[in-house]
């Protein structure tokens, strides 16, 4: 904390308090900060002198980001929504799509509609960053498979598209399976995560004895392994 705050204070010295540089020390400062509203109450502030003297600089919309984050942890999704929203439209035009940045703010606006029970509004989101992750970082790169479980997940427990959610959870697993192997731990929680949704939600007996041939660890795994031995019973 004492390093970026000598740095803030040497940016300002040398180039001004609103410059790029002193406003990154500024961030890196106040996402030290012990409380929450301290916390807040910085990003507030420096939000609305970057939104003004920093409009083309990537640090305006990090702060935007983390006062959504910030907010979103406490619950408060309508104003989360807000800052999300002003960090990925910002990162867009500064940065470009393709950049991790924007697609992680992709990825938090999904997430947060999906807490809001937006389901298709998380969805769309969700389907942007994949398209672009596809494109730049291939089909089997953790993070696209990361939004293609967001999607499965969306499908199976918001939109109730099991047929959807089926799909998604298979390419998932596909992608795991052949980035990773078969024994990987993000391999298992996909097939797990499939188990369930086909023995729990779906209740197709026939799939779900399938899969446990090809994947026997979900029936031990937690919470709800069980419920499937019950299925099958």
């Amino acid at each position: 904390k004492s390093c970026f705050r000598r740095a803030k204070e040497g940016f300002v010295r040398l180039l001004g308090k609103d410059s790029a540089k002193a406003v990154q020390a500024a961030l890196q400062v106040a996402i030290q900060l012990p409380s929450d509203d301290e916390r807040i109450a910085e990003f507030r502030r420096l939000w609305e002198m970057a939104k003004v003297s920093l409009p083309e600089e990537a640090v305006t919309y990090a702060i935007a980001n983390q006062l959504g984050n910030e907010l979103d942890e406490k619950g408060k999704y309508e104003e989360a929504k807000v800052f999300y929203l002003a960090a990925l439209e910002g990162k867009r035009r500064v940065l470009g799509d393709e950049r991790k940045d924007t697609l992680m703010s992709m990825d938090n606006m999904g997430t947060l509609l999906k807490k809001m029970e937006d389901y298709e509004g998380a969805l769309d989101f969700y389907q942007q960053a994949n398209r672009v992750q596809e494109k730049v970082l291939g089909k089997t790169h953790p993070d696209t498979l990361k939004s293609i479980m967001n999607m499965a997940i969306t499908y199976d427990v918001g939109l109730k598209d099991f047929t959807k959610a089926e799909e998604m959870f298979r390419l998932a697993l596909d992608g795991h399976e052949r980035s990773l192997g078969k024994d990987h731990h993000d391999t298992k929680e996909c097939a797990y995560n499939l188990a369930v949704s086909l023995a729990v939600t779906i209740k197709d007996k026939e799939k779900t004895r399938e899969l446990i041939k090809l994947y026997p660890h979900v029936q031990q795994m937690q919470p709800l392994g069980w419920k499937i031995d019950r299925l099958l019973g």
